[in-house]
This record gives C-alpha cells, structure tokens and sequence, in this order.
C-alpha cells in the first residue's frame, strides 16, 4: 500500500491576494512492492457513487487539474473555470446543471463569495465548497466561506468535504 511519504503536496504563496502557487510532487513510479487498495486513504472511495456536476474554479492552473483529476476518479463530472468571468459564462449557458460550486476565495478581480452569489442566478440548487489557502486572512469574510477546506489538502480530505457537501441536507 502507498504510504503517506510517497506523496505529498507543497504550497508556496505570493504577496499578493489570488497568487497562490501549488506544487504536487507525486513519484513517477510506485515502489516495487506498492500497491493501491480501493478504499484506502490513497484512493479514497465516496460513500456513494459520484455523477454529481462540480464545477471547479481556481485561477491556479496546477490546483485546478489536481482537483480535477482527484474528483474525475472518484466519479464526478467536473466542469473547470480558471476564474469567475468563465465561471459566469459556463454556468449561464447551462442553467440549473450544477450540483456543487468549488470555489477558491482569493481570485483576482472578485473574490469567491462574489462570484457564488452571481452564479446563484443561473445555479440556484447548487451547493457550495469554498477552498483558501489564505484563511488566516479570512476573519472578516469568515461568514462568507462556509463550508471552507483549507489549501493545501490531501486528496481524501477534499473528496470527504466534497461528498459532506453534497449529501448535506
């Protein structure tokens, strides 16, 4: 079975509000005897089958596809956004098909709980997963960002938050 330390996932961060860079640093290889359990913590399984709509909007290119992937093997349909304005235009152009909104907080030009009340228009049944690796920074909005998975994340801790989410009632 993969051990915690044959991945891991490093953050760095820039001054600057939206910059945030993320690094993934997963082997090219498994080690010789490695093996990957389904269901274990490195190949999570959802307490029921995914085939709900998330659309993913981060402005950090690497994220963005690590989430995708992650989400992808778990059996969700991901539509990604690299930021609100395309987030906007998907989810006007498809009225009412999203079940959850994945949000980063800190995008440039408006920020996450912005956009989730634009898209509300378009997506009023969608739930919402915000994501920030800014929270320390967050107090003042922290009413805002609830539900709010802290970045960097594990990928078990992203598909748990996910499917709390989407199975809350």
């Amino acid at each position: 079975m993969l051990e915690p330390r044959d991945a891991c996932y490093t953050a760095g961060c820039n001054c600057a509000p939206g910059l945030t860079s993320v690094t993934p640093q997963i082997p090219s290889s498994l080690p010789p005897n490695a093996s990957v359990k389904p269901g274990s913590a490195d190949n999570p399984e959802p307490r029921q089958p995914g085939g709900e709509r998330i659309l993913l909007v981060d402005d950090e290119a690497v994220l963005r596809r690590l989430a995708r992937t992650i989400l992808l093997r778990q059996g969700y349909n991901v539509i990604e956004a690299s930021g609100p304005v395309e987030a906007l235009e998907l989810a006007t152009a498809q009225p009412d098909s999203v079940d959850l909104i994945l949000a980063d907080v800190m995008m440039p030009g408006m920020r996450g709980w912005e956009m989730v009340e634009r898209l509300r228009v378009s997506q009023p049944k969608a739930r919402v997963l915000y994501m920030s690796g800014y929270v320390g920074e967050l107090e003042s909005a922290a009413d805002k960002v609830r539900p709010l998975l802290e970045k960097p994340f594990r990928p078990r801790d992203l598909v748990e938050e996910v499917r709390r989410v989407l199975d809350a009632t």
